[in-house]
């Protein structure tokens, strides 16, 4: 084992690094008041507040900063928790073993701990506080912090001859920060040790704290859109306030009270709780989502899938079962196939039978058999018995169950492990048989195993071992849906003191190829159902999978990914002295593949071929290619075939997890709002790159990806792309109707300016709490509408639908406040306001009228901009807000129709003149109702009508699609892809 740290060198590497901890400051409440505050909204609303006040606007006033308070002081109880809670999840102290020269330190503080310390791993476990690199013995890691994947992962000593570490290349030898230690192994009397690569939050752990505390920008245009609104209305407020001194100047009011009506105005263009409102879609819709037991880590996201265009799918475990079945074995004897095993316990001892009872990460954690499923089973088949290290087994070994242990037994012993890399596709075990118990350390012949997909382990074996029919056997099974690994083999001559020095390019090549390992992977039961919901929501599904390429094919087509009318065309790359790709058909009816002879062409030459695939009666077609080849053309190909391979690409087989984050941001890059749906650590990477990552795990405290469901199966997809609809159209209707109120206050506002008088400060209260907020809040209740559609959600606030909407709305507001005024001035009884200049004039008949009228105008405001079908249920379900509506509208009927001498404190209260002619106040009634009808019309049944879209889009001149990836798709020339005439099917076995 190496020498620890000198007492020097730790010293000054600690005054370098740090200590090492992940310090999150949990801010005391006048720290995080004072941020709060300093925001310019509520800068803007301080002195709205002051402005207010000097008016004697008390009572409003006063209630807004009761409500700006309770705010503030929830806001900053919510944001305190969150740090608590951060903070007592990402702290971690202990003490640990560590090596300081030669000599074992106990008790030393983790804080302590620097980059090159060789920290020993007690035999109990324990939780890492610090990313180490393992050096001496194996270690079984619990990941899930990490990664959201319980399966627990073996870790094996660092080669000693690897001239440098990288993190990336050495994950399988790497303990990472925050991760569970179970249980340890160690050869001999040595112990097992890591030397300390990072620490603090340089470590991965730091790193997941960064982007929780700093997360990756959000890109959706409806905030930036909402901005540009603000200036928007800023700019009518600056209209507004020129308008009001022009009438100032006109009806000669000193300066003050100029001033005063003037700033006023910008008060009343941007409302106090238009911040809140926008946030209420996504606050229920979280709410809502964790009843489905899905759970948020990033909530800017949730209006992100409202968006959702295209998703992609992991395969094993995510659209098939966890569980495996055991369909049997092809070995081979003598370079040929021989019939499947369907009981490989009944299997002569042999290379086939050694390598499945050997070349695995499997180990014993409380008495029970622990690993990856695959493993599970493939050993579980062999009848086996798994012991691991102790007592006078220097090493893990694995014997026959049924057999007693005799002179004639033969018992494995795993020497040493090469874990299964997910780019290398393959995992390898040294193994050398122990053939008596009376001398249980006595090493005979070394062995090696190597487990892996099928073509990989091809590959490294020596031509003359594998069966001629190799590809014919590969291709029928995958094509029926089974998962199928290949095993090889091979004898080294290393005795015992040489065993560490072997690599892993030494071990694993002149293989002899040993057979096939076949397993079936059902389908979920909701996966096809799942999928074709999608699919009639017109939402583009895409399988990403490391399995082979005919298997995930196979799956594609079980599942409806594939319809039965398309056909699958397989695409593969090879290099020579310039790179070249052949297309090859597959053929639905026999379920075989028809290999045609393959279709060359360079990279710069058009394709001129035959267009078989659109004059044979499919509607479509579908490319299916493997990570050897995605990466050529992406490389390559770049600008011609990895478009049309992104726009027409259903099925991508044996990706690397780099691979996966490639092709999701790809699709990104091209126009699509893309989620990406797994449920291994291998797709940890393309979950964060996703718009919406959606980790299927039963570890809540993920933080792989933005979402986490507990149900492990894909009906969660949908459930959250319904949610971000409903999240974002909420959003839009809030923000719109605290727009139009704004602008319907304002209008109310200078039309009274005119006539020398105003809302009074109780009117305000009235209208802006007692009606406004507790409508945009309640209004945010409805539900997800049950049911996805084709069509989607507006996702931008400058769009012209939506000015043309609130544009025709404003409007219409106006036209029926001048048109109630008309109808007032008309009356044989009415006498103009008389303005007395030491006074506001408030309590006037025409201030009555357009308070009167105004508050049922933003009753109907709220009920036109309630969508309902189809990205949220009918308002009728959302019985809070139509109890809201019941009991505002029978107040607002009261301040009509109610006489005089009822409650003639409630008029003084609220300073409006009570009207006695009977016929005037039912005419008011009835044009106010009148105006609900029109302005649910005009939203409902004009604005959102096709006909009226055409003719928006023709106003604006939209000639082509506006996203990058129907470029694509119309700029493919339908003699593509090219593939020829002539097919042959091959034979079925």
């Amino acid at each position: 084992m190496r020498a620890g740290l000198s007492t020097r060198t730790h010293h000054q590497r600690l005054l370098r690094h740090g200590p090492n901890s992940i310090n999150i400051p949990v801010k005391p409440y006048y720290l995080l008041l004072i941020q709060e505050i300093l925001h310019p909204f509520y800068i803007f609303q301080m002195v709205a507040l002051i402005w207010w006040s000097l008016e004697d606007y008390y009572y409003y006033a006063g209630a807004i900063f009761v409500i700006s308070m309770i705010s503030v002081t929830v806001s900053l109880v919510q944001t305190r928790r969150n740090l608590q809670q951060l903070h007592d999840l990402i702290a971690h102290s202990c003490t640990v073993t560590v090596l300081r020269g030669n000599k074992e330190m106990d008790g030393v503080a983790s804080e302590d701990l620097v980059p090159g310390d060789v920290l020993v791993i007690p035999p109990t476990g324990l939780v890492l506080p610090c990313d180490a690199a393992l050096v001496s013995g194996q270690a079984i890691v619990n990941e899930a912090m990490l990664t959201g994947e319980s399966v627990p992962v073996t870790k094996t000593t660092l080669p000693a001859d690897e001239a440098s570490y990288h993190s990336s290349q050495h994950k399988r030898h790497t303990l990472f920060n925050g991760t569970q230690v179970i249980q340890t192994r160690s050869y001999g009397h040595a112990n097992v040790a890591a030397v300390v690569i990072r620490t603090g939050f340089s470590t991965s752990k730091g790193g997941l704290v960064r982007s929780i505390l700093f997360p990756k920008p959000v890109n959706l245009k409806f905030y930036s859109d909402a901005v540009k609104f603000l200036f928007v209305m800023a700019l009518i407020a600056l209209a507004g306030f020129v308008y009001t001194i022009a009438i100032s100047q006109v009806h000669a009011y000193n300066v003050k009270e100029t001033i005063f009506r003037a700033v006023d105005v910008f008060a009343i263009v941007i409302p106090p709780a238009l911040p809140a409102a926008l946030t209420v879609g996504t606050v229920y819709a979280l709410s809502r989502l964790r009843k489905h037991n899905i759970f948020c880590t990033s909530p800017q996201r949730v209006s992100l899938c409202g968006k959702i265009k295209l998703v992609c799918f992991d395969k094993t475990g995510t659209l098939t079962e966890d569980n495996l079945g055991m369909m049997g074995v092809r070995p081979t004897s003598h370079g040929t196939f021989d019939s499947l095993v369907k009981d490989p316990c009944t299997l002569i001892p042999g290379p086939l039978l050694h390598a499945m009872a050997t070349c695995h990460s499997l180990s014993i954690i409380n008495e029970k058999l622990s690993g990856d499923l695959l493993d599970i089973k493939m050993f579980e088949a062999t009848g086996w018995v798994l012991e691991e290290p102790g007592g006078t087994r220097a090493h893990t070994v694995s014997h026959p169950q049924q057999c007693p242990y005799t002179e004639q037994a033969v018992e494995l012993a795993i020497l040493k492990q090469f874990t299964f890399s997910s780019e290398l596709q393959r995992m390898s075990v040294l193994v050398s048989d122990r053939p008596s118990s009376k001398t249980p350390n006595t090493l005979t012949q070394c062995h090696v195993y190597v487990k892996g997909a099928p073509e990989t382990i091809e590959s490294l074996c020596t031509q003359d071992s594998v069966p001629n029919n190799f590809n014919e056997v590969l291709g029928l099974l995958t094509q029926q849906g089974f998962r199928v690994l290949a095993l090889a083999y091979k004898n080294l001559d290393v005795n015992g003191q040489e065993i560490d020095k072997v690599k892993r390019e030494q071990a694993e090549c002149e293989l002899c190829f040993a057979g096939l390992i076949v397993l079936q992977n059902k389908l979920k039961p909701a996966t096809a159902p799942t999928i074709l919901t999608l699919q009639n929501a017109d939402i583009r599904t895409v399988m990403i999978t490391g399995d082979n390429i005919l298997t995930a094919i196979s799956v594609a087509k079980e599942c409806r990914m594939v319809p039965k009318t398309d056909q699958i065309v397989m695409v593969t790359a090879s290099m020579s002295d310039t790179p070249t790709l052949s297309y090859h058909l597959v053929q639905d009816q026999c379920n075989s593949l028809i290999d045609t002879s393959a279709v060359e062409f360079e990279p710069a030459v058009t394709d001129t071929c035959i267009p078989l695939l659109h004059d044979s009666g499919f509607t479509s077609f579908h490319l299916a290619v493997d990570g050897k080849t995605f990466a050529i053309i992406r490389e390559h190909f770049f600008d011609s075939i990895y478009q049309r391979l992104l726009v027409k690409g259903t099925v991508f087989a044996r990706m690397s997890p780099t691979q996966k984050a490639q092709l999701v941001t790809s699709l990104m890059g091209i126009g699509y709002g893309v989620c990406m749906c797994g449920d291994g650590a291998n797709d940890c990477t393309a979950l964060k790159a996703a718009h919406a990552g959606i980790s299927l795990s039963e570890t809540e405290a993920s933080v792989a990806s933005p979402f986490t469901s507990k149900i492990s199966d894909i009906t969660c997809v949908p459930k959250l792309i319904r949610e971000g609809r409903a999240a974002l159209v909420t959003s839009f209707s809030a923000f719109k109707f605290m727009a139009l109120y704004a602008f319907n206050q304002f209008i109310s506002a200078a039309i009274l300016y005119g006539y020398e008088s105003n809302l009074g400060a109780l009117q305000y209260l009235y209208i802006d709490l007692l009606m406004v907020l507790i409508i945009s809040f309640t209004m945010g209740f409805t539900s997800a509408y049950p049911r996805l559609v084709k069509r989607r959600p507006l996702g931008t606030l400058a769009g012209i639908h939506v000015l043309v909407s609130m544009a025709l709305q404003t409007c219409l507001l106006a036209a029926f406040q001048l048109g109630a005024l008309y109808y007032l001035s008309a009356r044989p009884w009415y006498v103009p306001l008389t303005p007395d200049p030491n006074s506001q004039n408030i309590v006037s008949k025409e201030n009555t009228v357009i308070f009167q009228l105004a508050n049922f105008q933003y009753l109907g405001l709220s009920i036109a901009l309630s969508v309902a079908a189809p990205f949220r249920k009918p308002i009728l379900t959302n019985l809070w807000f139509m109890l809201t509506l019941a009991i505002l509208f029978f107040s607002n009927v009261y301040i009509i129709m109610a006489p005089g001498d009822w409650l003639p404190w409630l008029w003084n209260l609220l300073e409006v003149v009570p009207i006695s002619s009977w016929t005037f106040k039912v005419g008011l009634l009835e044009l106010s109702i009148l105006y609900i009808v029109v302005s649910y019309i005009m939203e409902t049944h004009i604005l959102s009508t096709e006909w009226m879209r055409v003719l928006l889009r023709w106003v604006r001149c939209k000639r082509r699609p506006k996203n990058r990836y129907k470029h694509i798709l119309s700029s493919i020339p339908i003699s593509w892809p090219p593939v020829p005439h002539d097919m042959v099917e091959s034979s079925v076995l």
